[in-house]
């Protein structure tokens, strides 16, 4: 019971891939599979790479690790748990990059007193406190770190370097800063997707996979059913996600069963809602609870 949701929502992402390309689907299971895998110990490898190097006290290239963070983070089909770490850590990673250039830009103003030059480094700095302050709505869990963060830019806004040397001094103090909340961050991740492998991934996989077979092992009665249910639209005309979500969710109410029919209903409109809206919503909920009450529900009663 503890990884339904997932479990749906990946058998979701495999019915979906399958209804657009009408390939064989063990074989888009399959391979689904694999690249999660693939995906979570890219993800483990990618934090212990980094780890060690901000242990060790070694260069770290911010431009290039923050890149493969965004990227990994970009990943659809990986827990969103993990996706809002991986990119917390992009977007802290992105601000020492970011800091740089306001160091190099504001040497202009220190050197050459140019108005231009100060307003563009300014300019810089505001957006790096703008990144952190929608970051820190995002990670209740650092979000007295980031604050602090946030301050520290502030506070070098207001009292801004006269001379190089203290430029200089604050860009290696908030790198310092920042590298501590990314250390925490990254065995964080490192945790989350070791144990995704290890223990969760077979609990996940074996009711996804459930889910597909009952499908696909219902094909014609499953969408004959929805088709029943459907007012002044077939099966084909409705959107790929729409007609997948009432396809796994007719399967799941009426040849697999659910122990906790609401939490069931929640998540299928919560994947709706944000794969189309809440319109999309609001109709995969009223098709899939007709059937449910007319179908699964009035069968056992």
């Amino acid at each position: 019971m503890r990884f339904r949701k997932y479990s749906r929502k990946h058998a979701f992402n495999i019915l979906y891939q399958w209804d657009l390309t009408g390939e064989d689907l063990k074989k888009i299971s399959n391979e689904y599979w694999k690249t999660l895998e693939f995906l979570y110990k890219s993800a483990v490898k990618l934090a212990e790479d980094l780890l060690e190097k901000l242990k060790n006290g070694e260069k770290v290239d911010v431009e290039v690790y923050s890149k493969k963070f965004e990227n990994l983070a970009e990943e659809e089909i990986i827990a969103d748990k993990l996706k809002n770490k991986l990119f917390a850590v992009f977007v802290l990673l992105k601000s020492i990059e970011e800091l740089h250039n306001f160091s190099l830009t504001y040497t202009g103003w220190i050197s050459e007193k140019s108005r231009s030059k100060l307003e563009k480094a300014m300019e810089i700095l505001n957006g790096i406190i703008s990144d952190l302050e929608h970051l820190k709505e995002s990670l209740s869990d650092y979000e007295d770190q980031i604050g602090e963060l946030i301050e520290f830019l502030k506070n070098l806004a207001e009292e801004k370097p006269s001379d190089f040397e203290t430029l200089k001094g604050a860009e290696e103090t908030y790198r310092k800063k920042v590298f501590q909340i990314v250390e925490q961050l990254l065995e964080e991740i490192k945790k989350f997707a070791q144990k995704r492998v290890d223990e969760d991934m077979g609990e996940i996989k074996q009711y996804a996979e459930k889910l597909l077979d009952a499908y696909d092992n219902h094909k014609v009665e499953v969408d004959s059913t929805i088709e029943e249910f459907l007012k002044d639209w077939t099966i084909d005309s409705l959107g790929s996600v729409e007609r997948n979500l009432l396809r796994l969710g007719t399967a799941e109410f009426m040849f697999v069963g659910v122990q906790d029919p609401g939490r069931a209903f929640n998540d299928y409109i919560d994947f709706a809602k944000a794969f189309v809206g809440k319109k999309a919503a609001k109709f995969v909920n009223g098709v899939l609870s007709a059937i449910y009450n007319k179908k699964v529900a009035k069968k056992e009663g």
